[in-house]
């Protein structure tokens, strides 16, 4: 990760919740997800799986996404499968809650086990395979990709080293 990365990421968490919310400790503003929390209470999936060229016509099932997340300041962490990028700069990607060589086309992944993200700057990826956090407002806004369908999205979106 770069240098400027980093800097950006730490300035950004302590400064901008206090600006938008007007909050004391930065800390508070962001929701720290985990994967569950990205699924209503009470949903299913459908027992068949719907085809892949049929959800980009139909769009995803509103009733899977958790619409109290909508505008939500969030952090959470997960692993890329880039979707724009230049050689090693990627500026958009899917975050999954797995490794994305396991989820070729994320076929058995439901749409709201998905979040696309649309970086502010483009992060120079030097292991694909590593996770990652991602911290950002999280939108309703469904999108379709060749990779797979998202029910949730973030853009404007900064990334940190996952360490654990």
């Amino acid at each position: 990760m770069h240098l400027h990365s980093i800097r950006l990421f730490f300035l950004l968490c302590l400064t901008l919740p206090c600006i938008a919310f007007g909050a004391e400790d930065p800390a508070t503003a962001y929701r720290v997800l985990e994967w569950p929390e990205l699924v209503p209470q009470g949903w299913e999936p459908p027992l068949v799986a719907t085809a892949h060229d049929e959800v980009e016509q139909r769009g995803i099932d509103p009733k899977a996404q958790v619409t109290s997340l909508d505008q939500q300041l969030v952090s959470i962490p997960g692993y890329m499968k880039p979707i724009v990028f230049d050689e090693q700069l990627v500026s958009e990607f899917l975050l999954v809650p797995y490794l994305p060589h396991q989820i070729k086309q994320h076929s058995h992944l439901e749409a709201n086990q998905k979040i696309y993200i649309k970086l502010l700057e483009p992060l120079e990826v030097e292991n694909p395979l590593a996770p990652l956090w991602v911290v950002g407002t999280m939108t309703l806004h469904s999108t379709f990709t060749d990779e797979g369908h998202a029910a949730y999205g973030i853009h404007d979106a900064i990334t940190a080293e996952y360490t654990y």
